[in-house]
């Protein structure tokens, strides 16, 4: 091997472990659990004046909707999420079809989408597999007889039962 050939194999070498490094950082950076885009952020954009119109004829209602999280009364079971909704005269909206989608700020990839239940008084409850302390977000949805209201809020929860 002449003195001239073991340059472009050193060019070579550092021109790999140049793209084996920029994978490594890929891999890394793409497979934390807590980096997240949101879903649909496209579409969202895209339709955005119709969800604002939405928003407005919800705000329109006047209706309002309060969120508490119960701890698990047991060791290893799960939270309990309880809704107030109520109309803008203060009564209770009975009768609806109510929805959250929610997730913790570290760890936003991991949503939970559920129905709530009614449990009468304009009072609807879930149990969630919500696993950790502090700050969430909430969306909530509810429809009854035509009507649509959504709210979102974020909120600091103690979910595990222990703070």
């Amino acid at each position: 091997m002449t003195r001239g050939s073991l340059w472009p194999w050193i060019i070579a070498g550092a021109l790999a472990l140049h793209v084996a490094a920029s994978l490594i950082v890929v891999a890394v950076a793409t497979s934390d659990p807590s980096y997240a885009v949101e879903e649909d952020y496209y579409r969202k954009a895209e339709s955005w004046d119709r969800s604002r119109a939405a928003q407005r004829a919800s705000d329109a209602l006047g209706w309002s909707l309060a969120a508490a999280v119960t701890p698990p009364s047991a060791p290893g079971g799960q939270p309990v999420l309880e809704v107030r909704v109520a109309d803008a005269a203060g009564g209770p909206v009975e009768g609806a079809t109510v929805a959250v989608e929610c997730f913790h700020n570290v760890r936003s990839d991991d949503r939970i989408r559920a129905p709530l239940q009614e449990a009468g008084g304009g009072v609807y409850r879930a149990a969630l597999p919500m696993r950790r302390d502090g700050r969430w977000e909430l969306r909530f949805t509810v429809d009854r007889g035509g009507e649509h209201f959504v709210h979102r809020e974020t909120k600091h929860l103690v979910v595990e039962g222990r703070w």
